[in-house]
């Protein structure tokens, strides 16, 4: 069996962040437009991902890595619309299913009670199993819908980041739907890939622990927010350098 060399390098990814002589300056960028994406949903977010994408580059060309200068802003740009693009594409079926689970037990629910006033004007009595029976219906189709659409998130996310990196080492959005391509790689390297996945729900459920016992604080509960948007920025990018790296040792093996 091939030996997994992912877990080595792990301290100088989750470092690379605060290392560098700009990495402050570098990082606050990030940071500021994260923050500028609540205000202009979407725009800074391109940026941001094209950003991002940068770091996958230096990991999957076996470099280490590091903050790059923030220039070059139109390629960055377009960079971050594929990396959307090729997101979107992936994760859109689950999203679809929850979101039409959701808007079928919203109408349910409010167009209801104007459907029983209407044929009350209209003389018809409803009964009331048809209405229950309308409720719950709606209501176990919801969640029916959101257990498929998490499930099909699964299928389409496991493999996004891998799908992804192909993307940053070919150069083309194509590459990302290659499966014969990627997908061999992630089958040979596949306790590695399971290793950064483990990471990154590691690092996230951190995350959100600490956000949760902010908001239980008098002091921190308005600041919440803020400190979520850094944290939010950094694991962006040791997801990047773990899967760049994960994909590199893959076309190593």
């Amino acid at each position: 069996m091939s030996k997994i060399k992912t877990t080595g390098p792990l301290e100088n990814i989750l470092s690379f962040p605060f290392q560098g002589t700009d990495w402050k300056n570098r990082f606050g960028i990030g940071v500021a437009l994260t923050l500028a994406n609540l205000v202009i949903p979407f725009v800074p977010a391109i940026f941001v991902a094209g950003y991002v994408l940068r770091v996958m580059r230096q990991a999957v060309r076996g470099e280490e890595p590091s903050l790059p200068p923030w220039d070059d802003w139109g390629e960055m740009a377009l960079d971050g619309l594929r990396v959307w693009a090729i997101n979107l594409a992936y994760l859109a079926p689950g999203l679809v299913v929850m979101l039409g689970g959701l808007v079928l037990y919203f109408a349910a629910s409010f167009g209801l009670p104007f459907t029983m006033m209407s044929m009350e004007e209209g003389g018809q009595q409803v009964a009331p199993l048809a209405s229950l029976l309308m409720i719950f219906g709606s209501m176990a189709i919801m969640f029916l819908s959101m257990a498929v659409g998490w499930a099909l998130s699964a299928v389409g996310g496991i493999p996004l980041p891998m799908a992804k990196a192909h993307f940053a080492a070919q150069g083309k959005v194509s590459a990302a739907f290659r499966v014969r391509e990627w997908w061999p790689l992630l089958r040979d390297n596949k306790l590695g890939y399971f290793i950064a996945w483990v990471v990154i729900a590691g690092l996230f459920t951190m995350w959100y622990f600490a956000s949760m016992l902010a908001y239980y604080t008098i002091v921190l509960l308005w600041l919440a927010p803020l400190l979520g948007l850094p944290l939010g920025f950094y694991l962006s990018l040791v997801n990047a350098a773990l899967f760049g790296r994960v994909y590199r040792e893959s076309m190593e093996l």
